[in-house]
């Protein structure tokens, strides 16, 4: 009896042995094996590569934006330019000459931080909105004139108080000054100088700084930059020197060079 036990207990564990080191020790390395092949994660390279795509897309879609954005508002400017070139040529057909100012014997062209009712901007601007005439600049030369621009198409530089502004007062009714000035689309003002008649020799040619024989003007915005290498003489409104559209003038943009 005991010797078929023993013969059984002996066959047994002998069949059980090959059975439990498959189960403990070949499946689990089979598994590790293929762990490494059946992974998820990434790895450091493909995550810089991953980065540096997105990154490279990023700057490509940003350049693209922001080059919309500047033609849109340089786009802008020019239609706010032609707006006021026409509002001149309206000013001119009502008056006979366009707003003579910044010029010495008009204004004092000061182009400051703060707008006054004074400086050549704040004189165009009440020019156009119906204040002056081309050649009178005072208080007491105040006028009730047509308004020659739109004002909801272009940004003045202070807020315009609508129930009040525009509005003829006294006897006889005359508008009020203001000190305001129309900004371009970079928040800086639309600069505008008189160019004087030039006089004519007996020979009938224009002579001395403005070569046109009539009253003509200069009508620009300074650009993204804000900068203007030639500064223009602020007693004529005239450039010396350098040439309009060279150095930092080259991104001006100027009311007769829109087309």
């Amino acid at each position: 009896m005991s010797a078929v036990f023993f013969e059984i207990k002996f066959h047994t564990t002998f069949h059980l042995r090959p059975t439990v080191r498959a189960l403990f020790l070949k499946l689990p390395m089979k598994y590790a094996r293929r762990a490494p092949h059946s992974s998820s994660a990434f790895s450091l390279i493909e995550l810089l590569t991953v980065i540096g795509v997105v990154g490279i897309l990023f700057g490509i879609t940003l350049g693209l934006v922001q080059g919309v954005k500047r033609r849109e508002t340089t786009a802008r400017a020019k239609a706010e330019l032609t707006h006021l070139a026409q509002a001149l040529e309206d000013y001119k057909r009502h008056y006979g000459d366009y707003p003579q100012t910044g010029i010495a014997a008009h204004a004092t062209p000061v182009v400051s931080a703060v707008i006054g009712s004074t400086p050549a901007e704040a004189l165009f601007f009440n020019a156009l909105t119906g204040v002056f005439g081309p050649s009178r600049f005072s208080a007491a030369d105040r006028l009730n004139g047509p308004c020659f621009v739109d004002l909801t198409r272009l940004t003045p530089e202070v807020v315009i108080a609508a129930a009040t502004f525009g509005v003829p007062a006294g006897n006889p009714p005359r508008k009020t000054l203001v000190a305001n000035s129309f900004l371009d689309p970079w928040g800086r003002r639309y600069q505008y100088y008189y160019r004087p008649a030039a006089p004519v020799n007996a020979n009938g040619v224009a002579s001395g700084t403005n070569s046109w024989q009539a009253g003509s003007y200069v009508l620009y915005s300074v650009g993204p930059d804000g900068l203007e290498a030639t500064t223009p003489n602020r007693t004529t409104g005239l450039y010396t020197g350098t040439a309009q559209t060279t150095g930092t003038n080259a991104d001006n943009i100027y009311a007769d060079k829109i087309q």
